[in-house]
This record gives C-alpha cells, structure tokens and sequence, in this order.
C-alpha cells in the first residue's frame, strides 16, 4: 500500500447511515474529514508523479489544476442547522467532483444516488408488491490492461442486455428477462489472488420468479467466453435500500486502492458510465448538486474549516453575511 487509510467511502457512503440530526453531525464530520484527508494524499500523489505542475513556459497544467482542484475541495463546510426540527443539512462547500478521485465528493454523490432511487424504489414495490430484490454479481477473467478488461465487460453487458430485450418481445428466453428492472454499478480493483485488474458488475434485479445461478452462469460464460462465476443473493424487506447502498458504493469506492492504482482507474474511466438503470428504473436522473435539500424551517448557518491533524474544526455560526465575513474577512471589511 501507498500507506494511506481505507476510504470511508467502503464503511460508510450516505448520510442516511447516521441520520441527519445534530448528534450525528461529529460522524459525518469525522467521515469527510478521513474523506478530505485521503484528497489532499491524492493531490500531492498527482503532483509528484505525473507530469511537472508546470509546464516549460510556467503555464499551470491540466494535470496540475487537476491536483489543485481536489486538493481544495472541502476545504470549508456550511451547514444549515434548522431551529425547530433536529436536523443539520450541509448547504455549502467547494466541491471538486471528481468523485472517481475524491472519497469527499464520492460520498456526495452516493448519498444523491441513494436518495433518488429509493423515491422511485418506494414507488415500484408500491405499484409492484410481488417483486423481489436479488444482488447479481457478474465477472471477467482477471487481466494486466485495465481498458481491455473494461472494455470486455461492457460488450458482454451490452450483448446481454440486448437478449434480455429480446427475450420480453418473446425470442429466446435469459435469466436477465426475469428483472423487470434495477440498477447497476460496475467495481474495479486488484484480484485478491491475481493481483491483476479486477472488473466486475454489481447489479440489483427485481423480479417475480427467482433468477438461476446455474444458468446465469452459463449464459454468462456464453457472453464472455472466460468467465462462468457469477453471484445471486436475495435481499429482503428494509434490506433491499441495503442492496441499493451496496451498488452504489461498489462504484465510488475508488479511494479503497493504492494511490497509483486510483489514479491509473481515473485515468482510464474518467468518461465511462460506470452506474446504469434498466426497466422500472429507466429515467431515474441523479441531480449534479451534491448539498442536502433544504427544508423549511428557520434555521443558522455553522462554519468548519478542515486543518489536517484534527480534521473539521467549528469556526463560527450565523447568518449568511456573517458566515461569508468570517470566510472572506478582507473582502467584507471594507463594506
């Protein structure tokens, strides 16, 4: 290892996980503090073992606005503390969103990815009470290109996506047709034994009749030509947000690897769709927005400011024009 941390990013990824209230508010501070701390190791690893910050000409670099971006994301948090319910909602921050790179704005985003879904999930299981919900775990060989992999598991997602649309217009039948939706997010990381890349596809299927892990397999080896191991596992009752956080994570836990290694993975899938919906879900939109919703309620503002050593730090509360005085001090003096 790099000799950083795990990202808390594989612990723990919404908000949802401590609630919302003022007690928990140290948690979710000690989580994107480990969050903020794994950035700034991120951006110092950018810095010195890629190109030079600076160009010949002294011209900053993408790669170094790149570093310097992440390394200053949250370097600052707002929070709304509202006065009559017990509820502390983050309002503000200097996100990067380069979630692939950033566990403090993977996190963000989980929490968002979550938060959309489970509003459509309620309303699925609502209109649909019959559906069940199973995590489908689907594989490739283990191998030295990371694009190559990819690649070869996004062509035999898509040829079997394309027999599950078949097989519901009444052609040759898959196991894929008995998911009448759900949601995928695709992992990447070091085969444990191989030590070789490691993609894979985590997926939640709701279905009516109960997916074969035997003939998924074989429809999958089918596909892949190298890989028959596959995974099915049902979820149950409140447990099934549980399987929709597990997809989630799956696909922003990026921080977990070695420095180099992450960088080499944003590197490589930093424009590829590594989160899919299918049927029921078709449609859902994850906002680009990665603060709390407000509520309304009466409400003041808290500031913490990270410093690396002792993490978040509660710096001053108030209205927005005091918070900004407290931030900006030499721009609001003058006024």
């Amino acid at each position: 290892m790099d000799g950083q941390e795990k990202s808390p990013v594989s612990a723990v990824l919404a908000d949802s996980e401590t609630g919302l209230g003022f007690e928990s508010l140290q948690t979710r501070l000690q989580r994107y503090g480990a969050g903020k701390k794994r950035a700034l190791d991120m951006s110092k690893y950018i810095m010195e073992n890629t190109k030079s910050k600076w160009d010949d000409r002294k011209r900053n670099t993408e790669t170094g606005k790149l570093a310097t971006k992440i390394g200053n994301c949250a370097n600052f948090l707002i929070f709304k503390r509202y006065l009559t319910v017990d509820e502390v909602r983050l309002h503000a921050a200097n996100f990067c969103k380069k979630h692939l790179l950033c566990p403090f704005c993977a996190m963000r985003r989980g929490a968002k990815y979550l938060q959309v879904y489970k509003q459509r999930l309620d309303v699925v299981l609502q209109e649909n009470p019959k559906l069940r919900a199973f995590m489908v775990t689907l594989t490739v060989k283990d191998g030295e290109n990371l694009l190559e992999r990819f690649t070869h598991l996004r062509k035999a997602l898509k040829k079997y996506q394309e027999q599950r649309r078949n097989a519901l217009k009444g052609q040759r039948q898959v196991e894929y047709a008995k998911a009448l939706g759900g949601v995928m997010s695709i992992e990447i990381k070091r085969g444990k034994n191989s030590g070789l890349w490691h993609p894979h596809v985590h997926m939640i299927w709701l279905c009516e009749d109960v997916p074969s892990a035997s003939q998924l397999s074989k429809e999958w080896l089918e596909l892949t030509g190298d890989s028959y191991i596959v995974d099915v596992r049902e979820f149950y009752g409140e447990s099934v947000v549980d399987g929709f956080l597990e997809v989630f994570k799956y696909a922003l836990k990026f921080s977990d690897m070695e420095l180099s290694d992450n960088w080499e993975a944003f590197q490589t899938l930093k424009a590829k769709r590594l989160v899919d919906n299918f049927g029921l879900f078709r449609g859902v939109q994850v906002p680009d927005d990665l603060t709390d919703d407000d509520i309304d309620d009466e409400y003041i503002l808290l500031l913490y400011r990270f410093i690396r050593g002792s993490g978040f730090n509660f710096v001053g509360q108030g209205n927005k024009a005091e918070i900004m005085g407290i931030l900006y001090p030499n721009s609001f003096s003058n006024r």
